[in-house]
């Protein structure tokens, strides 16, 4: 719980009073429960519906908090018996300061608040002794319903169609300031000025305010290792709660954080301190090359649009924004026009049939001491009766906003200074991220999750949840692994592969012999289609017949391609959706349905960390797939189970299919591009992946025990200084600090594969194995295969449309 306890002598006097007025108007004289109410709730109890109506007194509210947790959401008689009980006691044990002080120090306030304190810093990010008057009221509003009232409500960035009166930042997910209990604070300013405790002119100045004229939010906290893991698995719990019990994403929560519930996870607290460790390293990461800027500073993309402002360009040492001649105009009435498709965003949103605008500052950067940094916007306070939009679109703000709000915003000539108090800036993230995801091998369970580096909060963005490009890392699931799949699919069925020309190159199909097997000799050589070359490999250099097992090894652009044709676009997507991966795009004018996408990992939407580490567990698994689970089950205070969590298994390919596959996988390792994830003790299998430009770079990997995903990245698409390489080593170095990694063996042969020489077959396409004739390799052979720090993607083509090669028999 986030919850800090203050002293009485801490609490302003307005908000005591706000509580005191609302909740409990004779809390001073009564001991504890006052028999009027209470006499009323009982005859209604026999008249009414059996329930009881709201009938607490403060002391009573405490009782309950403190003694009545497991039936606290009860409304009955022997309820409320207790409560008396309990709160003759406390009456009798405390003075009434220590019991004020106590309640506020206890009670539930919406958005993971508990106490005064708490919901202080993150609904006004300040202590409760500088809260305003109307700031005191709007907390002593909430006790009624606290997440239904909770002041600020965090939303998916999908869930805000054309926008919301009440936004307050997208961080990236969309913070919103909630005023449903906008009547119960107005009712407590009227009742704490009926019964003495504010002056007319005080009351007059707070009541029938709109909250986000006041809301600050604070969605930052103390960093923790276990925060995206946390975060995740309460979302998955809640999720559970509410699926099984029928019940609100409010009540799930309230019982999560109130309900005495023990979660238990599935985390290895050692591989999430280690991935948490070395992601603080920055050696480990990359640095950031090729960034273009325009004359301004800012970063610029290839097509000349701005993706990122200069932070020292737009604010000083003082912290102080200046909007320049060009972005505003002073207007002469004394009103300022602040113009579109500048450096701050205009969002016109519309809610319960009113209209606002929001003002937001687009993503920036600053570079200290040699480290890139973002700031992933945030947004300008002004309220809404102050601002319109010209017929232009642009944002006016009215000459009476510089009268009421002196010190905001100042015209300074032709320009304005938008001062720190009036704006919020979102925390800026070290460049470039990373995310990790550690899986356990034949059950499912989420041992680590990680998903970005230097950040501090709650409501992370988790980077292992969101999808980024994969290149070549996609080769096992949509490639080798499929063409050996369907190869045995043909031989169990007693068929050979109709293998295809297609015409893009010299070899065609001659020498693939029956079945696409992994010492299929393919060979690397020049493709063209529609007249282009296509694809190059990341050596520029073509290297002759190869093994499909070599190809994988070296991660061969042009092998990928070759097996991919034969594969087929439909099988391809097929296993990649048998592999759990829930971004594949096989319909619509933009798809996945090319080999651009499924040979080399263009795809439309990118791939998921958390996924990638689940289908790269198959491989030593057997070909059996485990949906992922971060909890195996969640009792109560007593130790009564109410969830329980089991991965379900899907097969995805023939046992002796993943045994060849994995086989071939650990061989990237030992004898391929990807030797830096080796891991001492125990061999380890995995594959690389770099995406064109170098913008995201892959290690997906496993051990007997662990299958993990590593992404390193930047938020915006600027090039990196090192291929997939890196994230080889920093996968081997992670896993090499995590004892449970180098845990148990590999599945044995299983009987449905065969060993002819040096290779392995599934039974069948051993017969129909490849007839060519590899010749002595050349020195430039020699030289491509001792380059185990080459990747491969580099060259890939465009891959987010079908406007690509055309590829025949898609």
């Amino acid at each position: 719980q986030d919850r800090q306890l203050i002293s009485y002598k801490d609490m302003p006097k307005n908000m005591i009073n706000a509580f005191v007025a609302l909740e409990d108007k004779t809390f001073w004289k009564h001991h504890g429960f006052n028999w009027t109410r209470m006499a009323g709730a009982v005859v209604q109890s026999f008249t009414g519906s059996g329930h009881i109506s709201g009938t607490s007194t403060i002391t009573q509210q405490l009782a309950r908090n403190v003694y009545l947790p497991k039936i606290k959401s009860q409304r009955s008689i022997k309820r409320k018996i207790l409560e008396m009980y309990y709160a003759s006691q406390i009456e009798r044990s405390l003075s009434k300061k220590q019991i004020i002080e106590a309640y506020l120090n206890t009670i539930y306030l919406g958005f993971g608040s508990y106490g005064v304190y708490s919901a202080s810093h993150a609904y006004f990010s300040k202590d409760p002794k500088d809260l305003t008057l109307d700031e005191c009221a709007a907390l002593a509003a909430l006790p009624q319903a606290p997440d239904t009232y909770a002041l600020v409500k965090l939303v998916g960035k999908d869930s805000v169609t054309e926008g919301n009166t009440n936004i307050i930042l997208r961080d990236p997910d969309t913070y919103i300031a909630n005023d449903t209990s906008k009547n119960r604070r107005d009712t407590a300013l009227k009742l704490m000025h009926e019964q003495g405790y504010i002056t007319d002119k005080e009351f007059k100045a707070a009541y029938n305010k709109d909250l986000i004229n006041f809301i600050n939010p604070s969605v930052k906290s103390n960093k923790s290792v276990n925060s995206y893991f946390n975060e995740y698995v309460i979302d998955e719990v809640s999720h559970d709660l509410q699926k099984k019990y029928n019940i609100s994403p409010e009540e799930a929560e309230r019982m999560i954080y109130t309900g005495g519930l023990q979660i238990h996870s599935t985390m290895d607290s050692t591989a999430q301190s280690v991935i948490t460790k070395e992601f603080e390293t920055g050696s480990n990461f990359p640095s950031l090359v090729s960034i273009r800027k325009d004359s301004s500073g800012n970063v610029i993309g290839a097509n000349g649009t701005i993706l990122l402002y200069d932070y020292n360009d737009s604010f000083n040492s003082d912290g102080d924004f200046t909007l320049k001649s060009d972005e505003v105009t002073i207007n002469k009435d004394g009103s300022v026009t602040i113009k579109r498709n500048k450096r701050l965003n205009i969002f016109t949103t519309k809610a319960g049939g009113k209209v606002n605008y929001s003002l937001e500052f687009k993503k920036q950067y600053v570079q200290e001491n040699g480290t890139f940094y973002i700031y992933s916007g945030g947004f300008i306070n002004v309220p809404s009766k102050y601002k319109k939009l010209d017929s232009d679109d642009n944002l006016v703000i009215d000459k009476s906003y510089f009268k009421d709000f002196p010190k905001a915003m100042v015209k300074s000539g032709n320009t304005l200074i938008i001062k720190p108090d009036a704006y919020s800036l979102n925390e800026k993230t070290i460049q470039p991220q990373a995310a990790m995801v550690v899986v356990e091998v034949g059950s499912g369970k989420i041992k680590a999750m990680v998903g970005g580096r230097g950040q501090s909060g709650s409501r992370l963005y988790n980077r292992a949840l969101n999808p980024r490009q994969a290149g070549s890392s996609i080769k096992p699931l949509s490639v080798y692994g499929a063409a050996l799949q369907k190869s045995f699919d043909y031989a169990e069925k007693g068929e050979t592969w109709p293998f295809v020309d297609y015409k893009h190159d010299k070899q065609g199909v001659k020498s693939y012999g029956s079945y696409l097997t992994a010492s299929s000799t393919i060979v690397d050589e020049q493709m063209t289609f529609n007249g282009k070359v296509w694809p190059k490999n990341a050596s520029n250099s073509f290297t002759g017949p190869v093994t499909m097992r070599k190809g994988l090894q070296q991660s061969i652009n042009t092998i990928a391609v070759k097996i991919q044709l034969q594969v087929g676009n439909e099988y391809s997507a097929d296993m990649l959706k048998k592999f759990g991966l829930t971004t594949i795009v096989t319909k619509g004018d933009t798809s996945d349905m090319n080999s651009a996408a499924l040979a080399l990992g263009g795809l439309t939407n990118g791939v998921i960390p958390l996924e990638m580490a689940q289908a790269y567990a198959t491989f030593p698994n057997g070909g059996v797939r485990q949906s992922s689970i971060a909890y195996t089950k969640v009792t109560d205070r007593h130790g009564k189970v109410l969830l329980k969590s089991k991965s379900k298994k899907k097969k995805v390919m023939d046992e002796g299919v993943a045994f060849i596959m994995t086989d071939m996988l650990r061989t990237v390792v030992s004898n391929g591009i990807a030797g830096a994830a080796s891991i001492s003790g125990v061999q380890a299998g995995g594959k690389t992946g770099t995406t064109n430009s170098n913008y995201d770079i892959w290690f997906d990997g496993f051990t007997p025990n662990y299958a993990a995903s590593l992404w390193i990245g930047t938020d915006v698409n600027i090039k990196l200084s090192s291929m997939s390489g890196m994230a080889a080593r920093l996968w081997g170095r992670i896993m090499n600090q995590v004892p449970n990694a180098k845990n148990g063996k590999y599945k044995s042969m299983p009987n449905d594969v065969v060993k002819v020489g040096s290779e392995y077959y599934t039974k069948g396409t051993e017969k129909g194995r490849s007839t060519y004739v590899q010749p002595k390799p050349t020195p430039q052979q020699k030289q491509y295969e001792e380059d185990d720090d080459t990747d491969d993607d580099t060259s890939q083509s465009s891959s987010n449309t079908n406007s690509g090669p055309t590829i025949p028999g898609a």
